[in-house]
């Protein structure tokens, strides 16, 4: 038996002799791992060790054997809320796995109709949500489309919040134009409507039991949707009252501080961005 060892001259005739494989087109890389993630999701969990090693296999097949396997855990699931209830607690739309290393891209697929004042403004609005998915264990966490898009329609209103301050101060009337229409048309954006059609913010009573003495009390507590504070930005802007919007967003907005740099009383008393 022969055991010399394999030496640069049998590499340089291997070399010389290997077909040329195109470059693979993003396209096609894009339809396979597509394929690949809606057999994921409708095969059973013990025939999917397979199709993790055949994707491994094509995407070297398209010349592109550097591709992780890592790269098919995807935040999309292709499932939705189970029922009504699900839906009322999670949000409308398919659920999202934020833990997903994909997250950031489906959040900018997501969340194209909803505007913002300027890029980095949307830039900072999806490094937040993608950070909050980071909190938590790989496959731990799951959040509706409809969930995240409310998240990106209220970063979006604290942007241009901050850019009608801005502009009304410099005394800029086509920019505070733009800006309050905005503000204005916020309640009405699909990605809040979706979400929250009712957008209410009020007051009721109810009968409270103390757990230790058995004693129940009547309070006054607030019952709100949870763009109830939404027509109240819109109120402010009509109004043309800084101050009011800047009370409303400190209260409600959850304003991550570097949306609003200019309007300092959004985020006076503001520790961290709330999510509910």
């Amino acid at each position: 038996m022969d055991t010399r060892s394999w030496t640069d001259e049998h590499s340089r005739a291997i070399a010389a002799v290997a077909p040329s494989v195109p470059e693979a087109a993003p396209d096609e890389l894009d339809r396979t791992w597509a394929k690949v993630r809606k057999e994921m999701a409708d095969t059973p969990s013990r025939r999917r060790a397979r199709i993790v090693v055949g994707a491994v296999i094509a995407a070297a097949a398209l010349g592109v054997g550097g591709v992780a396997a890592a790269d098919i855990y995807t935040a999309r699931s292709g499932k939705g809320p189970v029922d009504a209830e699900d839906e009322r607690l999670g949000g409308p739309g398919e659920k999202l796995d934020p833990t997903a290393p994909d997250y950031g891209t489906v959040i900018d697929e997501e969340t194209t109709d909803i505007p913002f004042p300027s890029d980095e403004a949307r830039q900072i609005s999806r490094a937040d949500l993608v950070a909050d998915g980071r909190r938590d264990e790989p496959g731990s966490a799951s959040v509706s489309t409809g969930a995240m898009r409310f998240w990106t329609a209220r970063a979006a209103q604290c942007a241009w919040a901050n850019e009608w301050v801005v502009a009304w101060e410099a005394g800029d009337d086509a920019a505070s134009a733009e800006a309050a229409a905005m503000l204005v048309a916020s309640p009405d954006w699909p990605a809040v409507t979706d979400v929250d059609p009712k957008q209410t913010m009020d007051y009721i009573w109810q009968d409270v039991q103390d757990a230790e003495t058995g004693k129940i009390e009547r309070v006054r507590t607030r019952n709100e949707t949870p763009a109830g504070y939404f027509p109240l930005v819109r109120a402010a802007v009509q109004d043309q009252n800084v101050d009011e919007l800047g009370e409303v967003l400190a209260s409600e907005g959850a304003c991550n501080p570097s949306l609003v740099p200019d309007f300092p009383q959004v985020v006076a008393d503001l520790e961290t961005p709330r999510r509910d």
